[in-house]
């Protein structure tokens, strides 16, 4: 069996947060007590219990709890819902299980609590090391805590850890960026990933912008710290396989690579969506409509619509896209299919083959999204 033609992985959303930070825009909302977040778990452990999956789940389907912050669940909570996906027989021997936590949220006992569950890497959401960029993005921690919870996960025997960091934020200079990154290294994360930032519509950040109160950093400036975190991650020690992440040897994120690789996935939770290969089923957002039940709404691709997604997922990744993998799937040549737009992209130095692969360069991944439109048919 090919691997797109099961389930890979699980994603469980946790739409709460103590503060929604002012550059966000995923699903979440703050200020929701306990009451609120036990009526969301019972209606996710009633989703999960009531989906019947239209694809065999692998047994090793790797299981990612997100959010918002999911460390505002108890251990009680969570234990019920993979209790959920355990008898549904979605959980079986999962080669990963990550468990997303900010600084400030959980204590030694919680993050015992979680080794217990079976959680095995933890994301952590530290976004800089610096007090005063903390505080205009919004983060509810300080750089202390941040250095805490890094700590006392290794101390509680988590191995695996992946920490956030977000560059070309207002107020960020390449200075500010590399004494953040370089204290991160120290810390001794087995995983880093790095963000650009994006202005995102309907945030707090894009409207101080609009208003003048906030200046971004110059494409220099921002360009700058690009150049500085590639060199300082590689002299590091932490290897890219993908546009924004960043690990030690053996240490890629498994979950993560279900979505890059292009292959299905479920999910459950307000605002989830998840992708069988062929359609996508987008859950409410809202949680009043999610908690009554109101039914996803589905996505039919086309199978162009579905070799383009599988291209520029692909090409996020060191890897690239595998030639076979591709005439697999489809059924078809992608040198015949894309000639043109291949040979465009290797005569600016974006693209290259490389045993079996079509892959970005370095250049390449820098202009990302701008190598991703070559492949995206406008009729």
């Amino acid at each position: 069996m090919h691997p797109w033609e099961a389930y890979q992985g699980i994603y469980l959303h946790i739409p709460f947060c103590q503060h929604k930070c002012s550059y966000c825009d995923f699903i979440s909302y703050q200020g929701q007590d306990g009451a609120a977040r036990a009526r969301y778990v019972k209606a996710l452990i009633r989703e999960i219990r009531s989906y019947d999956a239209p694809l065999p789940v692998s047994r090793g389907a790797t299981v990612y709890v997100g959010g918002g912050t999911p460390s505002l669940l108890s251990l009680e909570e969570l234990a019920a819902i993979f209790h959920a996906l355990k008898e549904k027989g979605y959980l079986h021997s999962p080669r990963e299980v990550t468990f997303e936590a900010n600084p400030g949220t959980v204590d030694e006992a919680y993050l015992r609590g979680l080794r217990a569950l079976g959680v095995d890497r933890l994301s952590l959401g530290i976004q800089s090391l610096e007090d005063s960029e903390l505080r205009l993005m919004g983060r509810t921690h300080t750089a202390d805590e941040a250095r805490h919870i890094i700590l006392l996960s290794k101390k509680v025997g988590f191995t695996r850890l992946s920490c956030d960091l977000i560059y070309g934020y207002p107020t960020q200079t390449a200075a500010s960026v590399e004494a953040s990154l370089t204290e991160l290294m120290a810390l001794g994360p087995s995983h880093i990933s790095i963000y650009g930032l994006s202005v995102e519509p309907g945030t707090v950040l894009s409207h101080n912008l609009r208003q003048g109160r906030w200046i971004l950093p110059t494409d220099d400036e921002t360009g700058n710290m690009y150049d500085l975190i590639m060199d300082r991650l590689v002299k590091g020690g932490y290897e890219r396989y993908e546009i924004s992440n960043f690990a030690k040897a053996g240490d890629k994120s498994r979950h993560n690579l279900v979505y890059w690789h292009y292959n299905p996935y479920l999910a459950f939770g307000a605002g989830a969506t998840r992708f069988d290969g062929r359609t996508r089923e987008n859950n409410p957002a809202y949680l009043a409509a999610y908690e009554r039940g109101e039914a996803p709404e589905i996505e039919c691709l086309s199978p162009a619509v579905q070799r383009e997604e599988m291209i520029f997922m692909n090409l996020r990744t060191v890897r690239g896209l595998s030639l076979l993998d591709y005439e697999a799937r489809f059924g078809r040549s992608f040198a015949f299919d894309y000639g043109p737009q291949i040979e465009n992209l290797i005569h600016k130095g974006w693209a290259k083959w490389e045993d079996g692969h079509f892959c970005l360069t370095p250049l390449g991944m820098q202009y990302g999204n701008l190598a991703f439109e070559a492949f995206i048919t406008t009729d």
